[in-house]
């Protein structure tokens, strides 16, 4: 447990909360049984509830993992009462609080205020790795890498799902935190609660924008690759037409018949192999002509 303080206001921050952390906030802020035993792992799903003397509410938001290339959901749980702010989490996040202070905070209301724009901050500039990705696949786009462009498209599509889904989920908390924290707080609330869901929406929309480009990255991928794969069997078509006839006159002459025309001619064999020669080349010049080869 770490407290920090200032004037107006206090910080308490719980990280893998122990019996005596929830033995200390149920008898120093009178927390309701019911949400202690919630805080002792994490929880299925956010929400928001109110009471008469403290706001509780979970909030979800999302961390890059570098190794596996995915993003994984993290959990923050905010006890909130007049003049203190209480979270809990169950994993360490120390860079994604690097920089913060209270030196603005005036109020349980502004401290929690900071902590969560700060939080949103930080998926914001997480955000980067998938700009980055996405920059990275519209340049190699059309320099016939389309497997391998493939596999970099299917790893983004992932990353950005679940980055998108994380974020998403953020939306209905902080909109329910809006109305029930004005309610506790008072209308001075509204402008920081609104403010919170406006900048969340701007994340989304980032998010929605990535994805669309990485559709649209996918279709021309895919259209460069059937491209390709049409004009192979394009090429292998015309090879049959081409080779075909030649393969017929050749194995008429093969047979071994008494009426067989021009075997008894001096360079028969040259004769009908220069005439299976003209006539491919002639074919050759005739396909290209059409568009064909």
């Amino acid at each position: 447990m770490e407290i920090k303080k200032n004037k107006s206001v206090q910080w308490i921050n719980i990280e893998k909360p122990t019996e005596k952390d929830l033995a200390w906030l149920a008898k120093e802020f009178g927390i309701h049984p019911v949400i202690i035993n919630e805080l002792r792992s994490p929880s299925a799903s956010g929400r928001v509830e109110a009471h008469k003397d403290y706001l509780y509410f979970i909030y979800y938001f999302p961390i890059y993992d570098h190794g596996d290339e995915s993003s994984f959901r993290t959990e923050i749980d905010f006890i909130i009462t007049k003049n203190s702010v209480v979270t809990v989490h169950y994993e360490p996040i120390p860079k994604v609080m690097d920089g913060f202070t209270m030196e603005h905070c005036d109020s349980a209301l502004t401290l929690m205020y900071e902590i969560v724009e700060h939080l949103i901050g930080f998926e914001e500039r997480q955000l980067r790795h998938i700009r980055e990705k996405v920059e990275a696949i519209g340049r190699e786009i059309f320099k016939n890498k389309e497997k391998e462009i493939l596999e970099q498209i299917t790893y983004s599509k992932r990353d950005i799902s679940e980055y998108r889904i994380i974020t998403r989920l953020q939306g209905p908390v902080l909109h329910s935190l809006l109305i029930k924290g004005t309610k506790f707080w008072g209308d001075r609330a509204e402008i920081y609660l609104n403010d919170l869901l406006g900048d969340q929406l701007k994340v989304v929309n980032q998010i929605d924008d990535y994805r669309e480009a990485i559709g649209d990255f996918e279709d021309t991928n895919n259209q460069l690759m059937n491209l390709k794969i049409n004009t192979a069997m394009k090429t292998f078509t015309s090879l049959s037409f081409l080779t075909f006839p030649f393969m017929l006159i050749a194995a008429i002459f093969s047979m071994d018949t008494r009426d067989t025309p021009l075997i008894n001619i001096p360079g028969a064999f040259w004769i009908i192999v220069g005439v299976m020669v003209a006539g491919m080349l002639f074919l050759t010049v005739y396909f290209k002509r059409k568009g064909w080869f």
